[in-house]
């Protein structure tokens, strides 16, 4: 009876350890497996989410598209930016506008210079250093009027200077102001 349960014994060991042995094998090559599966489940299901997320925006974008292009075409011809279609010839429309409003103000251009363009926000920055010489009077009444005129024109780091060619009244006397002229224009898609 011993023999039979030693060999009883001995047979539910071979099978614990056959049962271990399999669950260490299977721990070992289909649970990584399962893992990475679900991983790659997941990931997939953000994925299909993301992707039914971009298609509602694009059915909306397709949707505001002809508003959008309304509005751009809208602000072009709204007449507060600088006409132009390229930014070299913004940038002389700019210096011909500055010329004008200062020689109608008794004020001189002594010197334009265009500086680099910019891309801002849909629009291209155009900008000019400018230098005008002129009394104080007719000075102020330009920077008024540039920065009052159907284009949007800003001042930008405005410096003035006492000309000191003859000492007479200060509304008299000329004086220089160097300042960057800015407009923008839309930008060409």
């Amino acid at each position: 009876m011993s023999a039979s349960l030693d060999k009883n014994r001995h047979r539910q060991v071979a099978v614990g350890l056959l049962v271990l042995f399999v669950l260490a094998l299977l721990s070992i090559t289909v649970l990584p497996i399962w893992a990475a599966n679900s991983s790659r489940q997941a990931k997939l299901a953000d994925g299909m989410e993301r992707l039914q997320r971009y298609e509602r925006i694009a059915a909306r974008d397709e949707e505001l598209l002809p508003q959008y292009e309304a509005l751009i075409r809208q602000q072009k011809s709204a007449g507060n930016h600088l006409r132009s279609d390229a930014p070299d010839v913004a940038g002389a429309e700019l210096q011909r506008l500055v010329k004008t409003i200062t020689a109608a103000n008794s004020a001189r251009i002594v010197s334009t210079q265009i500086l680099p363009f910019a891309e801002e926000q849909g629009f291209v920055r155009v900008a000019l250093k400018v230098r005008v010489r002129g009394t104080l009077p007719a000075i102020l009444k330009s920077f008024y009027d540039i920065e009052t005129d159907d284009v949007d024109m800003f001042l930008d780091s405005v410096s003035l200077r006492d000309n000191m060619i003859g000492r007479s009244e200060p509304h008299v006397r000329q004086m220089d102001a160097e300042f960057d002229l800015i407009a923008y224009m839309p930008e060409t898609s």
